[in-house]
């Protein structure tokens, strides 16, 4: 006997004969593998020997260079490629529990200390045979030439020294002191968790694992103790428990994406997260730049250190510049960068505070906008540039606003995770566009509908860019030890005084139809021009690309400039009838410097647009008085002026009799809400919103001397202006005066009674990114146009760290129906989409959503009666709706204490009850060349619930629906159901018997590969026509991972 083994046939019967021949012989291995397959063809003979003595190479091996020795995983010394595919067959329970006693009773097993190389593997049989070669003792893949290719046998007829001289070699390593170490004990312990017994919840982590582990951080362990130094920051010590897992999992982002989108809800402490990151960076030499509003620069400002009023004991170097400094090109900033000189591409990090105002991709051809500017100098330029962004509402209109965000982290790259497997950036997000618009056509649209019809890689696309937690998410999974409760949010308090106390002027509804019938020429007056001179002002002022097509016509800007300043009029009028007074002021000073003009025939007409808050307009006419038709301008001028001088009439008589019945209402509430503290013993303050400057500084100047005779001080700030206050002993400064609002949430520590204020007026100049929580009431005196900027403002109070039990939103609506209201203002500003055409260029000022009156009425119907988060302010799907971090979260902080979940073979099981009877089988895809069209949310992973009559259960809502019942059957299950097991023993003759299973495991894959077939056919008439991918796939395509039997 001698020569060589072709195939496993050869090898299984020689071996086998000569172990027949020599019935207490003792084996000799040497080996990188001993696979469940070949023990299992060897076995019948092998209960006759004496015994083995397996010494297992290549047990250590060296990641790279400069890496310490990583120890092979057992899994992949007892599974083979062909061994995995066998799986589905269910055969590895019986064959792992034999070679356990086999293992026990008969064999010695040690492994090759690192350092130490064993080159060549050795089968020998006492002296009678043997075999050497470079294969390992593992079948091919292949299932129909199995090859072993050993390349020489020898038996004792042709040389038994040669033998000998083996044997003398093995016995040298086994007999080393130093060679190796024994692993019997290790081994027969991997072996035994194969086919041991889990509890069910074991068995749900041990699946998240396989679904969601390469996401995990498992360099978290190294990261800290690379990091050291990091650990003792202050604002390391300062973050709570899940803004820490935040932390680590960002910086991993950052440095394998080169970005991340820290998209949790408002009130979770983003920018402490934030600051986190940043110092991360900045201890390893980094240049950091902070892109922020202007609004939350003092915050940024006061975080860097150096300050009396800085929250932390902590140094930060990064720079910080607004979002409009991208529009600037000299100058300096309020920041104190000098613009000109500035090199936007000199940073290793850009950190991008409310990132969701670079959602719209806006660009021009006759310069840059902020978004084009920001990508091409500051990113693109940038050598490797990383990114952070902050936002809660990253996606407010549709996907596009995520993709332009994405786009900033690849450098516009569409293909930059081609190699994460998803080769298309714009084409995931376009599919999964597609998927959304169709579910938004069926009118009972399910949310979990969509999710689970969504593509796979769209989710892996979120899951390795955002960070996108609820207030619910943390509250489930981290509990509120250490944290403490959220406050409770008591239901609104709605209020809807008339203007007039009287009840007799600037009635609302008749008011708003008299600025509906408005002509608003002085802003028209191109409309006006003889049509002799229209072109020569068409070339001058229509906006124009590079090519010279018009993109924006003088009619259309006119236009845009009437709806814009119309409804103005009408927020001004909701707002307070001071503001409105004013605003008609200005506009009758405009249209009687127009009269005059014209009426003395002046040579120009300049037309300089005025500030109107909350849009930044770009606008310049200069018109010659002769080039227009004169009597006609004029005629309108009046018109407009007879119906304003009538308005502006009745609210001085308002203002001059006392009988603003709103500011009446507002300081009644105040009063009582000064003196009672109704929700929170000694909580006396109050925090007033409202969208306009001049309605703010009447509200202060009508009620802070009243509030004082009740012992609190007012303060007021509004964006421009300085900051203003009774309180002569504090700074008048942006943030000293936040600080003496709220100085437990901005300071971390109290003040005297006699350096705070309790009552503190502002617009939305602190809507975003402001920690006031020491405050515990909100009152929005007037209603933005933006449900979710609701939300935003009583944002301030309602966050983590909250000392109130109780939180109260108090609205003032208008005195109409709701529906009356919203007609009415969807009437005045008539679609304001137009509006933008006339802004900057860098977005609409209303989005569809917010021209759409059924959104509307719909949340502020809410908002009467409770107060909603922000996640659930649209109809649209949120990234805390689509991430998956719940689970990642849970496999997280399970694995910190059970490690083993990570080294199990895959093709366990577990038992459980209380659920509908049958198996949930976990399979994984394992061609990776293409993705079928039937895209599980989780793939390559499938889950597929299959009741005992082989009925597919959860057919048409798979996935994630499947995963919920799993973890629901699973979670805090930790026992095992001992006689379920039993009875499992029984049934199949200690897992020798496992037909039941393995027929119900084929039929769950048919089904896999029914769908995709359904799918095909979708595609008959498609150009490339009908493709079902999965039409050459077999059963062993598919890997088992893990199943669960529902009893």
């Amino acid at each position: 006997m001698g020569g060589y083994i072709r195939n496993n046939s050869d090898f299984v019967e020689i071996i086998n004969q000569v172990l027949v021949k020599n019935p207490d012989s003792i084996i000799n291995i040497v080996n990188d593998k001993f696979t469940l397959s070949v023990f299992n063809a060897l076995n019948d003979n092998l209960s006759h020997i004496k015994k083995v003595r397996l010494i297992i190479r290549d047990f250590y091996f060296l990641k790279n260079e400069n890496e310490e020795y990583i120890k092979k995983e057992i899994k992949d010394i007892l599974f083979g490629e062909y061994d995995s595919r066998r799986k589905n067959k269910l055969e590895h329970f019986s064959i792992s529990k034999n070679m356990y006693e086999f293992i026990e009773e008969k064999v010695e097993v040690k492994v090759v200390n690192p350092k130490y190389k064993v080159r060549g593997n050795m089968f020998i049989i006492d002296d009678k045979f043997m075999v050497t070669g470079s294969s390992s003792l593992e079948f091919d893949k292949g299932l129909s030439n199995r090859e072993i290719n050993f390349n020489t046998v020898v038996d004792y007829t042709m040389d038994k020294d040669q033998i000998k001289v083996f044997n003398e070699q093995f016995n040298q390593l086994w007999y080393g002191d130093d060679f190796l170490t024994d692993y019997k004990q290790d081994l027969k312990k991997s072996i035994n968790s194969i086919y041991k017994e889990y509890s069910p919840e074991f068995l749900y982590y041990y699946t998240l694992n396989e679904l969601f582990g390469e996401q995990l951080d498992y360099g978290v362990e190294r990261f800290e103790k690379d990091n050291i130094r990091f650990k003792d920051t202050e604002i390391w010590k300062a973050l709570y428990p899940f803004q820490k897992d935040a932390v680590l999992s960002a910086i991993q982002k950052i440095n394998k994406y080169n970005g991340c989108i820290i998209a949790d809800s408002v009130g979770l402490g983003k920018t402490f997260e934030a600051l986190a990151v940043i110092k991360y960076f900045e201890m390893r030499q980094d240049n950091v730049l902070v892109l922020t509003p202007a609004k939350l620069f003092d915050n940024w400002m006061s975080f860097k250190g150096g300050y009396k009023d800085s929250i932390l004991d902590e140094r930060f170097n990064y720079k910080i510049l607004f979002h409009t400094d991208l529009s600037r090109y000299k100058g300096e900033s309020r920041t104190g960068i000098d613009l000109k000189r500035f090199d936007w591409s000199n940073f290793d990090l850009i950190v991008i505070d409310e990132s969701h105002n670079f959602r719209n991709r806006v660009e021009r051809d006759d310069g840059y906008t902020r978004y084009q500017r920001l990508l091409e100098e500051a990113i693109k330029e940038g050598i490797n540039t990383k990114v952070l962004l902050l936002s809660a509402t990253p996606v407010n209109n549709s996907l596009v606003d995520l993709k332009n965000q994405i786009s900033i982290i690849t450098a516009d790259k569409d293909d930059a995770f081609k190699k994460h497997g998803i080769p298309s950036i714009d084409g995931t997000l376009r599919r999964t566009t597609k998927q959304i618009n169709e579910w938004q056509k069926n009118p009972d649209k399910r949310k979990e509908e969509l999710f689970n019809g969504l593509p796979s890689d769209f989710y892996k696309l979120l899951e390795m860019l955002t960070i996108a937690r609820s207030r619910n998410h943390i509250t489930n999974y981290y509990g509120t030890e250490g944290i403490g409760s959220f406050p409770e949010k008591l239901k609104p308090t709605t209020l809807t005084p008339t203007i007039d106390t009287e009840e007799e002027l600037l009635e609302f509804k008749n008011t708003n139809e008299l600025l509906e019938d408005l002509n608003l020429a002085v802003y028209a007056p191109m409309s006006y021009l003889k049509r002799d001179y229209i072109k020569y002002y068409a070339d001058k002022y229509e906006k124009k690309r590079s090519d010279g097509r018009v993109y924006i016509t003088m009619s259309v800007q006119e236009t845009g400039m009437k709806v814009l300043h119309r409804f103005n009029l009408f927020k001004r009028l909701e707002s307070s009838v001071y503001s409105f007074k004013e605003t008609i002021g200005r506009l009758l000073e405009k249209i009687n410097s127009y009269i005059d003009t014209i009426e003395r025939s002046s040579e120009n007409i300049d037309l300089i647009e005025e500030d109107i808050e909350d849009e930044t307009l770009d606008y310049k006419y200069e018109v010659k008085v002769d080039h227009l038709r004169k009597e006609e301008f004029l005629e309108d001028l009046y018109y407009d002026k007879n119906i304003l001088e009538r308005i502006y009439g009745e609210a001085e008589k308002i203002l001059e009799d006392n009988r603003d019945k709103k500011l009446k209402v507002l300081k009644d509430f105040v009063i009582d809400k000064v003196r009672t503290e109704p929700y929170n013993e000694g909580n006396k303050k109050v925090l007033i919103f409202t969208a306009f400057k001049d309605t703010a500084e009447y509200l202060y100047e009508n009620l802070e001397s009243e509030l004082l005779k009740e012992g609190v001080y007012t303060g007021i700030v509004t964006g421009s202006g300085k900051p203003k206050s009774n309180n002569k002993s504090i700074d008048l400064d942006f943030n000293s005066l936040l600080s003496s609002f709220s100085p437990k949430s901005k300071l971390k520590r109290p003040i005297s009674r006699e350096d705070e204020i309790d009552i503190l007026i502002g617009t939305d100049c602190i809507s975003e990114g402001q920690n006031l929580q020491d405050c515990d009431t909100v009152i929005n005196f007037d209603i933005h146009w933006n449900p979710v900027s609701l939300i935003q403002r009583f944002g301030r109070i309602d966050r983590i760290g909250s000392t109130n039990k109780e939180i109260k939103m108090v609205n003032f609506f208008p005195a109409l129906e709701l529906n009356e209201y919203l007609n009415l203002e969807q009437r005045v500003k008539n679609k304001m989409a137009i509006g933008n055409i006339v802004g900057t260029g860098d977005g609409n000022p209303l989005t569809p959503e917010m021209n759409d009156i059924n959104f509307r009425k719909k949340q502020l119907e809410r908002l009467k009666e409770e107060v909603i988060d922000i996640d659930e302010a649209n109809d649209s799907i949120s990234l805390t709706d689509l991430n998956m971090n719940e689970y990642l979260y849970e496999l997280s902080n399970y694995i910190k204490e059970n490690s083993e979940v990570k080294k199990i073979p895959k093709g366990i099981f577990s038992i459980t009850d209380k659920g509908e009877k049958g198996i949930i089988y976990c399979f994984k895809h394992k061609n990776n060349d293409f993705k079928p069209k039937n895209d599980s949310s989780l793939y390559p992973y499938y889950l597929v619930y299959i009741d005992y009559e082989s009925n597919i259960l959860y057919e048409e809502n798979t996935d994630r629906n499947i995963l919920r019942e799993f973890r629901r059957l699973c979670k805090s299950k930790d026992k095992i159901l001992e006689e379920r097991y039993k009875k499992l023993r029984r049934e199949t003759k200690d897992f020798v018997d496992m037909s039941k299973y393995i027929n119900l495991l084929e039929k769950s894959i048919d089904s896999i590969q029914g769908k995709e077939a359904e799918e095909a056919e979708q595609t008959i008439f498609d150009f490339g026509g009908y493709q079902n991918l999965f039409e050459e796939e077999t059963i062993d395509d598919f890997e088992l991972i893990s199943f669960l039997i529902v009893d």
